[in-house]
């Protein structure tokens, strides 16, 4: 990997040892692209907890598209004649080279990473700015950190990994603002729905009711067409929806204690045990593994 990178405390929250005006905390990791041929990548992702009065513009990064996730508070994006109120789960997509102001008068915290390259053809025709209000959501929160996580981290092949999630995230963003109308597949509507509803509500208890009247069946019809369509009951997928989320947070340093509680398990040995039947390895094994 290049030697060039710059690097930044794993942590953040200072800046040799200094906290920066705009911010109450900060996070960035640093890439580069040089030893892969790819047509743009991520140049650094961070998350901000800024001050009031904190503001950036497209003197920052003039050359980047830059593509900021608000979780907390409301920010004002003023370009050209327009000026449009950004609020908690709204993502905001700034092409490069065009001249935007992004402020707020209260505290804010988002999560922002800015690619350099091509303009990514799976967004389309290059477009204005634009705004998508997916509501504050987990799953699209998570993205935005493993890429960050992997330009921190920069093991062999980080561009790559960065760009993947990079993909993954816009597909999230897709089923959060596409209509609920869903798309030919071999598996019943029922299955298909059940399966949504369980992917987006894992960190939640399982409760076999809830899952049953969100798709309009019985339980007991729900959990055999689950075991001939999935092959497990409904409540298995729930649980390996929280242990796919648990590897993506241990992936990125968090504790298990941490992990437990983020994926919804307040009892760290439950949470541990359910770990291991379904990974064959325990947390902390896991975390041994990627490290």
């Amino acid at each position: 990997m290049s030697s060039k990178l710059v690097r930044r405390p794993m942590f953040g929250g200072t800046q040799n040892g200094v906290h920066p005006r705009r911010y109450t905390y900060w996070r960035v990791g640093y890439g580069s692209a040089e030893d892969y041929t790819v047509d743009f990548h991520v140049e650094r992702a961070g998350e901000f907890h800024c001050k009031r009065e904190f503001e950036t513009t497209l003197v920052d990064y003039p050359s980047a598209v830059q593509i900021y996730y608000q979780f907390e508070g409301r920010a004002e994006i003023t370009y050209g004649a327009e000026t449009a109120t950004l609020n908690p789960g709204d993502l905001l997509i700034v092409p490069a080279g065009h001249s935007f102001r992004y402020h707020s008068k209260h505290s804010l915290r988002f999560h922002w990473f800015c690619l350099v390259g091509d303009w990514p053809t799976v967004l389309g025709r290059r477009p204005a700015i634009s705004i998508y209000p997916l509501g504050v959501d987990k799953i699209t929160q998570t993205f935005f950190v493993e890429i960050r996580e992997a330009l921190i981290m920069g093991r062999s092949g980080y561009p790559l990994q960065a760009i993947g999630v990079f993909y993954s995230l816009l597909a999230r963003i897709f089923d959060l603002t596409s209509p609920v109308e869903l798309p030919h597949s071999d598996y019943p509507d029922t299955v298909r729905r059940a399966i949504i509803y369980l992917r987006e509500h894992y960190v939640e208890p399982y409760h076999a009711q809830n899952v049953a009247s969100a798709v309009g069946v019985s339980q007991s019809h729900l959990r055999a067409l689950f075991i001939k369509w999935v092959g497990e009951s409904p409540q298995r997928l729930h649980c390996r929806c929280k242990i796919d989320a648990a590897k993506r947070l241990l992936e990125q340093r968090l504790s298990i204690t941490q992990t437990a509680h983020e994926v919804g398990y307040n009892d760290v040995r439950y949470f541990s045990r359910i770990f291991k039947q379904l990974t064959d390895m325990t947390p902390t094994d896991y975390r041994e593994m990627i490290n």
